[in-house]
């Protein structure tokens, strides 16, 4: 999922040149306001014979050109509310704008510019949700953290444009092997996470857990290159394995690097599946 996926990107456009399309409900309902009111003013005017009294006043004094002074009135008029609505429509179109933006600017800080998924920081507020859900329902969720194997190789030898396209990559096969209501994330450098709500066992997790580990680790084609870096995932299940967002993630960072390759003397290739879980 990259920065520009429609799932959470907001439309640029609409931030720089406005919303084209007419006023919202707000500005619609104003504009009713003054039709109602001009309606009732009209309806007033009628009913009082205002008219027939302007217009014998302005047969009686002919030589004071009140015929001239009322169209004048009139168009004054007529011109304000044209003035108005257009003043209106701009006003709704500034509102949508800076609305646009205030939800960018919102969803920007709680998302990883270069992937698109979640950053750090949405990555703790999730947790901290997904923990307070499972004590309301008695159920578990569970913290998996994925760190590349020989993805420094990939930035030194190739540059960091071509480790940014793995990167993203990589953050779409997460993203699609998650299961439904999962939050992924790019912590950081070359490191994801995935929260997984309402856990029916470890298993389950361990399963998915091989299976990001078989996903990322197939040869990817990067321009003419072909590239491989493989993935370890360590995995925390609440509550058995931290009953606080900074217990689980300490104990996921924890599995994690105990399932790392170089420490069980391994040579870390793609098709070894490494993950492990915390306790």
């Amino acid at each position: 999922m990259s920065k520009n996926d429609l799932r959470w990107q907001l439309d640029s456009s609409e931030i720089a040149a406005g919303d084209h399309r007419w006023p919202d409900r707000r500005v619609l309902m104003l504009a009713g306001l003054w039709i109602l009111v001009v309606g009732g003013l009209f309806a007033f005017a009628v009913t009082v014979n205002l008219f027939d009294w302007l217009y014998q006043v302005t047969r009686a004094h002919e030589d004071w050109q009140l015929d001239e002074v009322l169209a004048l009135l009139l168009c004054v008029g007529v011109v304000s509310l044209v003035f108005l609505a257009i003043r209106t429509r701009q006003l709704g179109r500034e509102i949508k704008r800076r609305e646009a933006a205030e939800r960018l600017a919102h969803d920007s800080a709680r998302h990883d510019p270069l992937t698109g998924l979640a950053n750090g920081r949405r990555f703790r507020e999730a947790l901290a949700h997904a923990i307070e859900s499972a004590v309301q329902s008695r159920s578990n969720c569970a913290v998996l953290f994925i760190d590349l194997d020989r993805f420094k190789p990939v930035n030194d030898m190739h540059g960091h444009a071509v480790g940014d396209e793995v990167l993203i990559d990589v953050a779409q096969q997460i993203a699609q092997a998650a299961p439904a209501g999962a939050t992924a994330a790019r912590l950081g450098g070359d490191e994801f996470g995935v929260i997984v709500s309402a856990v029916p066992g470890r298993e389950s997790v361990l399963f998915l857990s091989q299976r990001l580990s078989r996903d990322i680790s197939k040869v990817r084609q990067v321009g003419e290159v072909q590239l491989e870096v493989g993935a370890t995932v360590g995995i925390a299940v609440f509550p058995d394995d931290g009953e606080n967002a900074e217990a689980l993630i300490n104990a996921a960072d924890q599995a994690m690097y105990a399932a790392k390759p170089s420490r069980r003397g391994l040579s870390g290739r793609g098709d070894l599946q490494n993950s492990a879980i915390a306790n």
